[in-house]
């Protein structure tokens, strides 16, 4: 081949090598700007203030690509953690929670609404929440808040798995879209539902039995002033019986103001010694025993003694013996006993009276319970002897139960931590 030829084919192959280069070299260079701009897009939307360190070549966007990676795992770590510590504070609520989608959807559960409605807790997300709860309240009330886009309060009661009484609230989410989330938080208002019946029982019962007495002494007293010219003898009845009733008001009202200051929860705590404590209140109702011929006995262990509130159990064993002196005959007996068990102080009042029904002992430490109301207002009994008898055993940490059988007596058992009540 001749040399001509050879030089030709070699600048040619000299050219082609330059094209290639630079086609070469330019197709690489679109892709690192287009590389360089996805980098500054990326950076932009996660860390708007980032600020560029290295070169816009290969290596320095290689570089700033790398460190931007670092800080995407850092915040990666950061998130994972803050869910975290939102779900062990979502877990440890007391409330209820739930988190709906805008199509009805369960996504999220937290324990305590999942123990109220009987769900498990490997529940699959995503089930439609009127199948999953049961209950058409929750969407119902969901529904309405993605409607009105405003927070909306309800309250329902559930039947299953228990009977409970919730004030739910469920509001929508700051989400984008048609098909925004809603947040339902449920607290549970079973407890101060049945304080408020109770006050409501209470304030009827007190007023029904303050209204007896009352009426009955202005009866008296008109009918007194009537027949006291005229029948001497018919006015000291009727004088006598007015007394009986205003005697029927001291008590009520006395039993209303202990019954208060030991609900209210305050104690005055000290070592008390049972055993003279005991001595001093039987013996404060050793004359009325003797008056209804009934024998009051005292069977005292010796050195027991508790940390409590002196005036509290002297009044839980005041009203122990009046109400075993109320209900006993003539000739019958009252025994007060005393002993240990357990690191406990049993204090027991039995008496061999006429007895309660089975049936009515679950509720004879009920607030103006009377298993017989007629007898109990022929004996001047209030109602409310037994339920602070109750207080002022639970409120030092005890228990009190009751024994009975028709015809035979009852006995009272009161059992008092020697340590004393619990810290509050």
């Amino acid at each position: 081949m001749p040399i001509s030829t050879l030089i030709a084919v070699g600048v040619g192959l000299a050219v082609l090598g330059v094209v290639v280069a630079y086609l070469a070299t330019r197709t690489a260079g679109r892709r690192v700007a287009a590389l360089r701009r996805n980098v500054h897009r990326l950076a932009g939307t996660a860390f708007p203030s980032w600020r560029w360190t290295e070169r816009d070549d290969l290596p320095g966007l290689t570089n700033e690509l790398s460190a931007i990676t670092t800080r995407l795992r850092d915040r990666l770590d950061e998130l994972t953690e803050e869910r975290d510590r939102a779900g062990q504070v979502l877990d440890a609520l007391d409330d209820g929670v739930l988190l709906l989608d805008g199509a009805g959807r369960l996504l999220v559960a937290n324990p305590a609404a999942r123990a109220w409605f009987g769900l498990p807790d490997d529940l699959r997300p995503g089930l439609p929440v009127k199948r999953v709860l049961g209950v058409p309240q929750v969407s119902a009330l969901a529904e309405q808040a993605a409607e009105t886009r405003a927070p909306v309060v309800g309250t329902f009661t559930l039947v299953f798995p228990e009977p409970r009484t919730l004030a739910m609230r469920a509001f929508p989410l700051a989400d984008r879209g048609p098909t925004g989330r809603i947040v339902v938080t449920m607290a549970d208002i079973t407890q101060r539902r049945r304080l408020e019946v109770l006050r409501r029982d209470f304030v009827a019962n007190a007023s029904h039995e303050l209204k007896t007495p009352v009426a009955a002494v202005r009866a008296l007293a008109e009918t007194l002033l009537t027949a006291l010219p005229e029948d001497p003898e018919s006015g000291r009845r009727f004088a006598e019986r007015i007394g009986r009733e205003a005697e029927r008001l001291d008590a009520l009202a006395r039993d209303l103001l202990d019954l208060s200051r030991v609900e209210r929860g305050t104690l005055d705590v000290e070592p008390v010694d049972l055993v003279g404590l005991a001595k001093e209140v039987a013996g404060g109702y050793a004359d009325l025993a003797e008056e209804r011929r009934i024998r009051l006995r005292a069977e005292l262990q010796p050195q027991v003694s508790v940390r409590g509130d002196r005036a509290q159990l002297g009044l839980l064993l005041s009203n122990l013996l009046d109400n075993a002196l109320r209900y006993t005959p003539a000739r019958g007996t009252v025994y007060v006993r005393l002993d240990t068990a357990e690191s406990r102080a049993v204090l027991q009042v039995a008496d061999t009276g006429e007895g309660i029904p089975a049936g009515e002992l679950p509720r004879v430490f009920e607030r103006f319970y009377r298993v017989d109301k007629a007898r109990a207002r022929q004996t001047g009994g209030t109602g409310l002897g037994l339920a602070i008898v109750r207080h002022v055993a639970e409120a030092h940490g005890g228990t009190v139960r009751v024994e009975s059988e028709l015809g035979r007596g009852s006995t009272f058992t009161v059992a008092l931590p020697v340590a004393g009540p619990p810290a509050s």
